[in-house]
């Protein structure tokens, strides 16, 4: 992964009168109509006869996102405007890009539906978190390298990574299906949040065991389901519903082998990756049990958490940094 790009599964819940119910009314919230600018249409139909001319037309539209772009997003490095025409030349005219390009028109002829849903989000936030600062918005094609980017106040979209499961182009790159499931454009929206919430809010927790990692990516989990109120659980936590059933259904004894195995306050990666990174499913409990339960747990946290103190706003909560504290004060003890 590269600095400041963020693509991660995960998912969450939210506050309002005592932090239940996620759907508060945000109707008479102000946000910035929406422009969705689409930068892969910008960038295929760039007059090749004249690259310098078109990337300098290019830049002045894009700003700064655009040599993060070039240099970040497609890692084709090179700094020097006459570099960056040659390789995005080079990039647009690739045949395979050029059908995956085609595939994104016909799968997004319109961001119409993007924009209602990026602009509810968009409320919440601002109902949430009224003095901090909304992203641009932009789509465009990363070379099937993100889903997601956040760059220079910029949110960027790869919708070559949403053209739905039944896309050539998956099988073809060796993505597995666990992966392939989930990129649709169903995803795009809780992708979005969650890479947006990743970089708005980064870690800063006064440890690196494991409680403060699920604790933290409960916070983050929490808070995409906050923007996100109304969409399935499934497409948020990026579980099946038979995952989502086994999870609940073993909360208490997957928190309970953390426990006995004394992994709370252990800092060794290896052993915090088997429970936070993705994949098909935990082999360190079954293959029915699905990725990232460590993560699910620290949603469960902060859930609890919050419904302990009601007082704790979302701001407080991303602003504490005392994992421990939070597993105290949520008196977390999941049910057998």
């Amino acid at each position: 992964m590269k600095k400041s790009l963020a693509y991660l599964p995960i998912l969450l819940l939210l506050i309002s009168c005592g932090h239940d119910n996620l759907k508060v009314d945000v109707s008479n919230v102000e946000v910035p109509q929406i422009t969705i600018n689409r930068l892969e249409q910008d960038v295929f139909n760039m007059d090749t006869l004249h690259p310098d001319a078109a990337v300098s037309t290019l830049k002045k539209k894009y700003g700064s996102f655009f040599n993060s772009y070039i240099s970040g997003v497609l890692n084709n490095g090179g700094m020097h405007d006459s570099s960056k025409a040659m390789k995005l030349k080079l990039f647009i005219t690739d045949k395979d890009m050029r059908q995956a390009f085609a595939d994104c028109q016909k799968e997004f002829p319109s961001t119409d539906n993007l924009k209602e849903e990026f602009s509810q989000s968009f409320k919440y936030f601002k109902h949430y978190f009224p003095a901090k600062h909304l992203p641009e918005v932009v789509t465009m094609m990363s070379g099937f390298n993100y889903s997601i980017v956040t760059l220079d106040s910029t949110l960027g979209i790869g919708l070559e990574m949403y053209l739905g499961t039944k896309n050539k182009f998956y099988p073809m790159l060796g993505l597995p299906l666990y992966k392939i499931n989930f990129m649709t454009k169903e995803n795009i929206l809780p992708d979005a949040m969650r890479g947006w919430m990743l970089d708005e809010f980064p870690y800063m927790m006064n440890k690196n065991d494991f409680l403060s990692q699920i604790i933290y990516m409960g916070k983050i989990m929490y808070l995409t389901d906050a923007l996100t109120p109304a969409l399935p659980d499934t497409l948020k936590t990026q579980y099946t519903n038979r995952q989502t059933q086994y999870s609940t259904q073993n909360e208490f004894n997957m928190w309970s082998y953390f426990i006995a195995q004394k992994l709370l306050y252990t800092t060794n990666q290896a052993d915090i990756m088997k429970f936070t990174t993705d994949g098909p499913f935990t082999s360190a409990f079954s293959k029915e049990a699905p990725p990232r339960v460590g993560f699910w747990i620290g949603r469960q946290i902060i859930k609890q958490y919050l419904k302990t103190n009601p007082g704790v706003s979302l701001q407080q909560l991303m602003d504490e940094k005392d994992a421990q504290k939070i597993l105290t004060r949520a008196k977390y003890k999941p049910v057998k």
